[in-house]
């Protein structure tokens, strides 16, 4: 049978020559399976149903100048294999809505962005068949991140925005808590007349306590505008260039991330910026920080050059924009912008009614939809928390200053950190919030979610503890400093704010009780889990000053005290993943050396230079305090079990162990992005199950069912 015209076209784009796929085991397998320097097709009859281009040097030209090729039916096609490849922008060709099976790993993709990618390739493909079927739309729109410490004029910045007559000073403008957040400023994109560029302003209080919000809401892909008061010195300016720079830049973009800097010179002739802008350029190489002076108090030129200055910014580098989403999705979006003027929150279920009304079907892009907007800072779904998977949060600021109501309490901050369901309903009531919020907003602040305080028996009574609230000086408790331990230490060229207090409350359950109450303070926590005790807190390094974490795990077997290492190290590493993908910081092992055994005082030797030594089939290293060579796999054994090395083995143990939350909690850790869910809706079942359980809801029969499908659907996500 000779080749179809359509094959040769193809050909002849590629410079390949390309070969009928098998059909066994049937026609879909036999095209996707790569085989080298085989790039395949399959035709039903005489319809070209499936191509497989695998490593074939493919790039978005190519494939762009097959899908407009006149005998191309789109929507025949059924399998694509495009993976290992040079796409960068990838599209299916209008029409092109019933691919079942699609392959594009080893792609450098940029589109679809990393908030669909990230979901793995069936995301991929209900985006792009999207796309398809409904037409792109372009969007314009961006979050602009006004930030710096209190009073230095950040709510005039956008208040004079919005109104260039806002009078200054305004008595009865209240410093910022919490966030406040205004929409819908807007003008005319200068390159594309009637395109409207939409600026949604984001205003976030400079007070410390509210540092901890910096993680869930300064996004990349924003503008950020950082404002200096010129009427004093601010010590820690340094701390919000580190901390755009760690969360406001996306490696991806080849253009470094713009920074304006603001100095408001509140009437003082001798206002002086806060910072060295040479340094700046040296210490900060991805950010390009742009400056401008300003008196907001003076209604002159500098003004409205400001005001000029961020549309050019925005305009010129902003280069992710515009959004290309579906039309139907940009349908939803819009429309929830319209209701949160007049709602806080709806239910998933109300969400997904609106998908389905704008023309959106199927339950998992409904889904996908939703981890997007999350992700973009647009709303809030705790997809993953049983107890927050029906809400949908679509004004962030009534959550974020739901929970700073209860931090500046004075009650609150009275009782230093602690304080019980009564006071915190209290506060919520008196701010009107109804009994269903208040539900929900007690479990957006627990573990999984803002992670700002954690739920505990002490002296007979239910308490919630907020570790950001708590004394900084570590209350007294029995510890020998001269007894053996192992040690561990995580050390941060720059530390952002709350890591320590997220990582108390992930742990809050092994937290050691004394005399009634929990041995926990603001830095740190002593912690005891299979009859060993583990003292982690946070410090100064005294050699570069930089923060350190230090772990010191005591106990009579080796093994439970690298377990509960194991389980420290897990905690923080969700912190580091989940908020601070990029953050540095260094793994620190002590010496196993005679000396450093016996010493108080041990040196560390850095985990990644253990590591880069032993791939080089280097088998010791020299201890700097002892002069003696150490056997690089007697430190790594020293804190790393050999029988846990693989990741999945301690899945198996926890399991065996019966302890399936923290089976579950390891392997969602584990997991890449595309199969979390699974891992997810794990954990929900085992909440649902234990909910019931408590509440005698169910019967012990059906109880061990329910157990038996969880613990098998743990076992089948290992393999």
């Amino acid at each position: 049978m000779s080749k179809p015209a359509l094959i040769t076209e193809i050909e002849k784009i590629l410079g390949f020559t390309l070969y009928p796929a098998p059909i066994y085991p049937d026609p879909i397998t036999g095209l996707m399976a790569f085989k080298k320097d085989t790039p395949k097709y399959q035709l039903d009859g005489n319809r070209l149903i499936g191509l497989n281009l695998a490593k074939t040097g493919l790039d978005d030209a190519r494939w762009q100048a097959i899908g407009v090729l006149p005998d191309l039916r789109p929507e025949d096609m059924r399998a694509l294999n495009l993976s290992e490849n040079k796409l960068k922008e990838l599209r299916f060709p209008p029409g092109m809505v019933n691919v079942q099976a699609l392959n594009v790993e080893e792609n450098t993709l940029t589109f679809p962005t990393e908030e669909t990618t990230k979901q793995g390739t069936a995301a991929i493909l209900r985006f792009l068949t999207a796309l398809a079927s409904q037409g792109e739309t372009h969007v314009y729109e961006v979050k602009m991140l006004i930030v710096g410490e209190g009073g230095t004029g950040k709510t005039t910045l956008w208040n004079k925005l919005h109104n260039p007559d806002h009078p200054v000073p305004d008595d009865s403008q209240l410093s910022t808590v919490g966030i406040g957040i205004r929409e819908g400023w807007k003008f005319d994109h200068p390159d594309f007349p009637g395109t409207p560029f939409l600026v949604n302003l984001w205003d976030f209080g400079g007070q410390e306590i509210q540092y901890m919000t910096h993680q869930f809401f300064l996004t990349r892909r924003s503008f950020y505008v950082l404002l200096a008061d010129g009427r004093r010195e601010v010590a820690n300016f340094p701390y919000w260039f580190k901390i755009i720079d760690l969360l406001g830049y996306d490696p991806r973009q080849k253009k470094s991330l713009p920074v304006l800097v603001v100095l408001n010179e509140r009437g003082t002739i001798t206002a002086r910026w806060p910072y060295d802008p040479e340094a700046a350029k040296t210490d900060y190489p991805r950010l390009d920080v742009i400056k401008r002076d300003v008196d907001f108090a003076k209604k002159d030129d500098r003004l409205e050059g400001l005001s000029q200055a961020i549309r050019q910014i925005l305009c010129e580098y902003m280069t992710h924009l515009p959004w290309k989403i579906p039309a139907f999705w940009s349908a939803v979006r819009e429309e929830l912008y319209e209701l949160r003027k007049t709602v806080n929150h709806i239910t998933y279920t109300r969400f997904q009614e609106i998908c389905r009304k704008k023309g959106i079907k199927n339950d998992s892009e409904i889904s996908d939809l939703s981890q997007m907007l999350h992700d973009l800072g647009i709303i809030l779904h705790y997809y993953e928390d049983l107890n927050l998977s029906d809400l949908m949060i679509l004004n962030p600021e009534w959550a974020v200053n739901a929970v700073y109501e209860i931090l500046k309490h004075e009650e609150v901050k009275n009782k230093q950190g602690r304080f019980d369901r009564s006071l915190l309903l209290g506060i919520w009531e008196a701010c009107n919030y109804t009994k269903e919020e208040q539900r929900h907003l007690m479990n957006l602040m627990l573990k999984d979610s803002f992670e700002v305080c954690f739920q505990a028996e002490e002296e007979g009574k239910t308490v919630y503890i907020a570790p950001q609230l708590l004394p900084d000086i570590r209350p007294h408790f029995s510890w020998d400093k001269n007894t053996k331990a192992l040690r561990y230490t995580y050390q941060y060229p720059f530390m952002p704010k709350g890591i320590i207090g997220r990582l108390i409350v992930r742990l809050h359950t092994y937290i050691s009780m004394q005399e009634g109450k929990k041995i926990v303070w603001e830095k740190g926590m002593l912690v005891m889990q299979k009859g060993c005790q583990a003292l982690v807190q946070e410090t100064q390094d005294g050699d570069t000053g930089g923060k350190i974490i230090t772990i010191e795990v005591r106990g009579n077997q080796e093994d439970d005290r690298r377990y509960l290492l194991q389980r420290i190290r897990d905690e923080l590493e969700h912190i580091h993943t989940r908020s601070f993908p990029t953050l540095k910081f260094e793994e620190k092992i002590p010496c196993c050396c005679e000396s450093c055994v016996e010493s108080n005082e041990p040196h560390f030797f850095d985990l990644s230079v253990l590591k880069i030594r032993e791939e080089k089939g280097k088998k010791t290293i020299e201890c700097v305090k002892s002069g003696e060579d150490v056997l690089i796999n007697e430190l790594l054994r020293g804190v790393f079990s050999t029988q846990r090395a693989n990741p999945l083995e301690r899945v198996q143990e926890l399991f065996g162990a019966g302890r399936l939350e923290d089976a579950i909690d390891t392997l969602i850790s584990i997991l890449p992005d595309w199969k979390k869910k699974e891992g997810i809706l794990l954990k929900q079942r085992l909440s649902a199950l234990t909910t019931e359980k408590n509440a005698g809801r169910i019967d012990s029969q059906s109880a061990g069912v329910e157990q038996q499908k969880i613990s098998q659907s743990i076992l089948d996500l290992c393999k």
